[in-house]
């Protein structure tokens, strides 16, 4: 179950990603109701090489998914910056943008 505090990834984001990464088998992306399935190129099984991955919320992915996802096509950098960039996320602690008045700071 996805922590709270841990913030969602955007699917856009991720399957950019795995397109980006060009192990996913042509035509290997399957979408049914809020589960998307990518199949990878290769002679496995086809269980062994399909991610499924299922939305929290419309367009969401939970971090962990993410996160794993990110280790096993090697573009945790990427996931890392977009965070950073876009949910304003970083290094497990939530960043307080510097023009802010914070007593933190």
């Amino acid at each position: 179950m996805p922590e709270n505090y841990h913030p969602s990834v955007d699917l856009d984001f991720i399957e950019k990603q795995l397109i980006n990464s060009g192990r996913l088998a042509p035509g290997g992306i399957v979408k049914i109701g809020s589960t998307t399935t990518y199949v990878i190129q290769g002679n496995q099984a086809i269980y062994k090489r399909s991610i499924y991955i299922r939305e929290l919320t419309p367009g969401q992915v939970c971090f962990e998914q993410a996160t794993g996802l990110a280790i096993r096509f090697s573009f945790m950098g990427a996931l890392l910056e977009w965070l950073h960039e876009e949910r304003n996320w970083k290094e497990g602690d939530y960043v307080v943008p510097k023009d802010s008045s914070s007593k933190y700071e």
